[in-house]
């Protein structure tokens, strides 16, 4: 009934005739909304795929397309304990004409037993306010652009609510009619373009009966045949196995299934071992091969793979996938290694070159090894060494100058230039802190003996780094 009843129970001869249109027409509005229509509380809704091979799937709610793929859960088991198991299957599998039609005859009835008569009436009450609205507004044009306004939300209304009782939404959109042209000529208008209002009515086909527990357990079945993911066709077969443990007891069709699971459930743990002991075997292999920097090794690898899967009959894309994508970084890395160890062995004269060209220089590093360590501590050497150490140390950085110094170990000949300086630099700070007993100088000198020593350390450690061959990775 209308929210507002009191609004349409006036006398009629209070009303000039364009009134009593529009109470009228209130009052049929009422006599519609009563019709019979009462919602209920939703039972499980389910769906169906249809497959192009004339088969169909059972889905538990609605499915979904992601991509090139329909997710939709199984229904395992009785109806009022179903075990969901949502797998996904490739979308060119499926006949979407015909599923679509019958999606949308399910949500039509779904919406019918739930929601429809609630919403109708909500619809119904709704037009009766604005009608009682309009008849109590005075200007003819506010009138009509009102009632014009709900004619046209009300024809709409089917076609977004499933077709839900069309035929009686058609007969109140005849109504408004009536009451727009009655308001036309007070507003001015006395033709008007009414769109025609098509009746949606629910789709007409024929909804399958709920599947029971037999054929629940013979479409996920099928289904796992079809699962696109190794771990959701395991997955849906271990729930289908367990559910047929009980009835298969009793023999049957239950035990033939049963039988029927259990192989395909042997089938996929046995792809599944196999397809592990693969993984594991080749990735340790190329993994050797790769640290050889053995590139040919590695691509023979990857071919050996690829023969594997043949021979297993390619059941497991995905995971051949990410094997191939980890072969992939395995053979990158032993061709970086191959060019690197390349690189350094036609480099490698040259660096023998010019290790040769410095020894005399690292000689004198290591004889002055020790008075550093000595200026360091503020512990000598003798004051006789000191001017001695700082020519050695002066020369053998003119020396490192003069060298021919290619251009890979250039950061180990500066560092070394920098190490030969400051040793320098140590020797005649601590000479001059002796002649003059000044504390301050000799710790100064300290720290330039101490920074002499990281630099020539750092200075062989990286000489040593860039000229020798690559390792193994």
């Amino acid at each position: 009934m209308s929210e507002r009843p009191q609004d349409i129970h006036v006398s009629s001869t209070c009303f000039p005739q364009r009134r009593r249109s529009i109470v009228v027409a209130a009052l049929a509005l009422t006599l519609v909304v009563a019709s019979p229509g009462v919602s209920r509380s939703a039972e499980t809704t389910l769906y169906r795929l249809f497959l192009l091979d004339g088969s169909t799937l059972v889905s538990y709610g609605e499915f979904a397309r992601v991509a090139d793929r329909v997710v939709f859960s199984v229904p395992i088991g009785e109806t009022s304990d179903a075990n969901l198991q949502v797998i996904s299957i490739a979308e060119s599998a499926v006949d979407w004409e015909r599923t679509d039609r019958y999606t949308d005859a399910v949500r039509a009835k779904h919406y019918a037993e739930t929601r429809g008569a609630d919403d109708f009436a909500m619809l119904s009450n709704r037009v009766v306010e604005a009608l009682n609205t309009i008849a109590v507004t005075e200007n003819p044009a506010r009138r009509l652009a009102m009632a014009q306004e709900a004619r046209a939300n009300l024809a709409r209304w089917p076609s977004e609510n499933f077709g839900y009782r069309a035929k009686d939404v058609a007969q109140m959109v005849g109504m408004l009619d009536e009451v727009v042209s009655d308001l036309g000529p007070a507003a001015g208008k006395s033709q008007f373009e009414l769109s025609l209002v098509g009746i949606t009515e629910p789709p007409a086909v024929e909804l399958l009966p709920d599947p029971g527990l037999r054929e629940r357990l013979e479409r996920g079945l099928a289904a796992a045949e079809l699962a696109s993911e190794p771990s959701e066709r395991l997955s849906l077969l271990q729930a289908i196995a367990l559910s047929l443990r009980e009835p298969a007891k009793a023999g049957g069709w239950a035990a033939a299934l049963e039988r029927r699971a259990s192989a395909a459930l042997e089938t996929e743990l046995k792809l599944a071992r196999s397809y592990a002991d693969l993984t594991r075997s080749i990735v340790t292999l190329a993994k050797a091969r790769a640290a050889r920097a053995d590139v040919r090794g590695v691509q023979a690898v990857i071919q050996q793979a690829l023969a594997a899967d043949d021979r297993l009959g390619r059941r497991r894309p995905g995971e051949m996938a990410g094997l191939l994508a980890v072969l992939d970084l395995r053979l990158d890395e032993a061709r970086r290694l191959r060019l690197a160890r390349d690189a350094w062995a036609a480099r490698r004269v040259l660096f023998d070159h010019y290790r040769g060209a410095i020894d005399s220089i690292l000689a004198t590093v290591r004889r002055g090894k020790k008075p550093l360590e000595q200026i360091r501590e503020l512990a000598g050497p003798a004051p006789g060494t000191l001017e001695r150490l700082e020519q050695r140390f002066v020369m053998a950085r003119q020396a490192l100058q003069r060298v021919e110094t290619p251009a890979e170990l250039q950061s180990s000949r500066d560092l070394f230039a920098a190490g030969l300086l400051m040793a320098g630099r140590a020797a005649s700070t601590r000479r001059n802190a002796v002649s003059s007993r000044n504390m301050k100088l000799a710790w100064d000198a300290a720290a330039a003996a101490s920074g002499a020593l990281m630099l020539i350390d750092r200075a062989r450690d990286e000489l040593d780094r860039l000229t020798t061959r690559p390792p193994d990775r």
